[in-house]
């Protein structure tokens, strides 16, 4: 251990675990739990790492930089119009959390005369005792003059209200279960369904309402509909026309119900399919997109008057092309069409018998997605046209909507933040068994990459989600802005390339996760583009553990390691129920189970770490309130680390106040991005002009000199 550092003592404590027929003798087992000893020993490493981030330089650059980009200030939702009424959620210029906004036009987040306050989440919530932020859905009825909505936060129940938009008048107060709701309502505005799903435990069958409003001052008639427990449902969608509602579950519909029968009981729809099927209702027929015999997708109609599964029923209106089709969202008389191309979202439109008639045009290769009130697909319905939200790696979020009938794309917000230089290129490089893997480098125009440069790489592979380039973290267009490489790759287990793109990498396979990210970084070498002394890696929840992974696999290929909210002992894993419903045994494997248990040792961090090995600089930065990537992985990781490396480079370990997706203030949101930029630019010896430093000062050399490591 490098005593320069003069980590915290951690003394060693081995137990012997036998799990999955693998044994093993773990010496910082004792950090799992919240003891008084550990507590001190986490408070003590995260005093260490807190200083040493915030020395000059670069801390006063990184910081400055971070709030320019900051990620957290941009919570940005769409306009919806409901009616002839626009809904925007938004977080007004000095806010920490969001407030709800109606008015006549579309531009109610900025300055309409029009606008008015319908909702503040700090208002509400005031004196409520929250562990956390509270979070607010909502949905308005069809004509936006009544809104249901509710507040939540983990720790404490829900409250879930129906109120007069005009009038302020509370018409629902609460519901016989307490839970996560999800309303749909009728045409008519004064009925509609709720499903009640518990937030504890979300597989559970919830319950499913239908609520009809009485008249003012009268008690709403509540009807309970229970459903198969088998197949449980999690939000109900209901046709424009009133007739049709379908119950949906994971991935697909599993009920539906003819509102117009007498009878008008729910029937089973596509329950014994195992496929995603996502769309919408229009007519007498349930058009998606589904990957049911096509990895990447095709759109189909099925007719609501049959089971569903009867596929002679069926209408193919297009068939698997080269793009990922993602999800279909009747739109006027037309239907758009979202889809992943080259990695990015790419919006169509199509008629209702699948002929084409045009394409959305956006900004640059980015990612689009909806307002908060609707659930479905990438954009949200409005009039004769759509509106949705648009970011890339260095575009921060803005509105659009676009209108049919003109064609025309028509901004409704600007950008916060935008690198105006930045430039994107598209490389390919081949993983160990021969797969090309695309990726993406993102630079200033004015960067030579035939030059190394301090470059950073990123990839998710995992979940079967799609890792499109947006702008999720401050980190991609700080860092491009102020001169560095931020690469974005596309790794086998995520969903950018359709359902085989993942399978080929899940379970007794997900080692070809990580060989597609070694094989990026080497490509990337290979080509001039940077030295294995400039290179570092970022992962943030599972992207956290493939980073983590990449240093203990590769530590003579990485310089640099920021890993956010990482899961890294997937032997003991198991002790957290969350992060296996969640995480683990979706993608990687029971570890109780001897041939799953196997093929997790070799590749879980924690238990892949070596002694006296040159290990590089490593950045774990944890969530104590985070119950999917719980703290104690990166105390175990920080402990086992500090002790093994022979390399002269910090081992650091921060531990916040904050969950997986919440931090506990937007101050603190913005502290963790100026951290990860300032250990990455001492790291990989940026060089940046700014005011507070001579143009041309090496960053790495400083940091190294201040904090006793060495340069390379």
């Amino acid at each position: 251990m490098p005593d320069r550092f003069r980590f915290p003592p951690t003394p060693t404590r081995p137990e012997f675990n036998e799990i999955g027929g693998i044994g093993f003798t773990d010496p910082y087992q004792w950090l799992e739990e919240d003891s008084d000893a550990t507590l001190a020993w986490e408070a003590a490493q995260d005093r260490l790492a807190r200083d040493l981030l915030h020395t000059d330089p670069p801390w006063s650059l990184a910081l400055a930089t971070a709030r320019r980009f900051n990620a957290s200030a941009l919570h940005h939702r769409p306009p919806e119009l409901h009616g002839r009424r626009w809904f925007v959620e938004h977080v007004p210029e000095g806010h920490a959390l969001p407030v709800l906004d109606v008015a006549d036009s579309p531009d109610v987040s900025t300055t309409s005369a029009s606008a008015r306050r319908v909702l503040d989440l700090a208002v509400e919530t005031a004196g409520l005792p929250l562990h956390e932020p509270a979070t607010m859905q909502w949905q308005p009825s069809p004509d936006g003059g009544l809104l249901a909505y509710q507040f939540s936060g983990p720790g404490r129940e829900s409250l879930f209200r129906v109120r007069d938009v005009d009038s302020g008048e509370v018409l629902v107060d609460g519901l016989p279960e307490a839970g996560v709701y999800r309303v749909g309502w009728l045409p008519d505005g004064r009925r509609f369904f709720v499903v009640v799903v518990d937030g504890e435990r979300p597989h559970r069958c919830p319950g499913l309402f239908q609520v009809t409003l009485a008249a003012s001052g009268s008690r709403p008639t509540v009807c309970r509909q229970d459903l198969p427990s088998e197949f449980p449902a999690r939000g109900v969608s209901v046709s424009a026309d009133g007739r049709w509602a379908l119950a949906h579950g994971p991935g697909r519909p599993y009920y539906v119900r003819d509102l117009t029968a007498s009878d008008a009981e729910w029937r089973p729809f596509l329950q014994d399919s195992r496929s995603v099927f996502r769309g919408g209702i229009v007519g007498d027929e349930f058009i998606a997109v589904t990957d049911d015999g096509a990895p990447r997708g095709r759109v189909v109609a099925l007719p609501l008057s049959g089971p569903g599964r009867d596929r002679s029923g069926w209408r193919e209106l297009l068939p698997p092309g080269d793009t990922v089709l993602f999800s279909i969202t009747p739109v006027g008389r037309e239907l758009v069409l979202a889809e992943l191309a080259n990695g990015a979202t790419r919006l169509r439109r199509i008629s209702c018998q699948g002929a084409p008639l045009g394409e959305i045009p956006l900004p640059e290769p980015g990612m689009a997605w909806p307002g908060g009130g609707r659930d479905g697909g990438l954009v949200t319905p409005a009039g004769n046209g759509c509106t949705f939200a648009f970011s890339s790696l260095t575009r921060s979020p803005a509105a659009y909507r676009y209108d049919l009938a003109t064609e025309r794309l028509v901004p409704l917000s600007e950008p916060r933040a935008v690198v105006a230089d930045a430039v994107t290129r598209s490389g390919t490089a081949h993983s160990a068994d021969g797969t090309v893997i695309p990726y993406k480098i993102v630079a200033r125009a004015d960067v030579d990459l035939g030059t190394p440069q301090p470059l950073i790489v990123s990839g998710y592979g995992a979940l079967n989600i799609a890792w499109l380039p947006a702008y999720l973290f401050a980190l991609p267009a700080a860092w491009v802005e102020l001169g560095g490489v931020y690469v974005h790759a596309h790794l086998r287990g995520g969903g950018e390339f359709g359902t085989d793109w993942w399978h080929a990498a899940r379970r007794d396979t997900k080692q070809r996760t990580f060989d597609d990210l070694h094989a990026v970084a080497t490509d990337l070498i290979r080509h001039g583009h940077t030295t294995p002394g400039r290179l570092g890696v970022f992962g943030y929840s599972i992207s956290a553990l493939t980073a983590v992974v990449a240093v203990t696999q590769r530590p003579d290929l990485y310089r640099a390691c920021v890993a956010a909210l990482p899961v890294l002992d997937l032997l003991r894993c198991r002790r957290d129920p969350v992060t296996m419903a969640d995480i683990v045994s979706v993608d990687f494997g029971d570890p109780d189970d001897p041939t799953d248990a196997a093929v997790l040792h070799r590749y879980s961090p924690y238990h892949q770490v070596r002694d006296a090995v040159d290990y590089p600089a490593v950045l774990l930065d944890c969530g104590s309130a985070d119950r999917s990537c719980p703290a104690w992985h990166g105390r175990k990781m920080a402990a086992r680390l500090q002790r093994a490396t022979s390399a002269g480079h910090p081992v650091l370990l921060r531990i916040r106040q904050a969950g997986h997706t919440v931090e506990t203030s937007p101050d603190d949101a913005l502290l963790r991005e100026a951290e990860h930029l300032a250990f990455l630019i001492g790291e990989l010896g940026l060089d940046v002009a700014h005011e507070d430093f001579p143009a041309g000062t090496r960053r790495m050399g400083k940091w190294a000199r201040r904090n006793g490591t060495a340069t390379p």
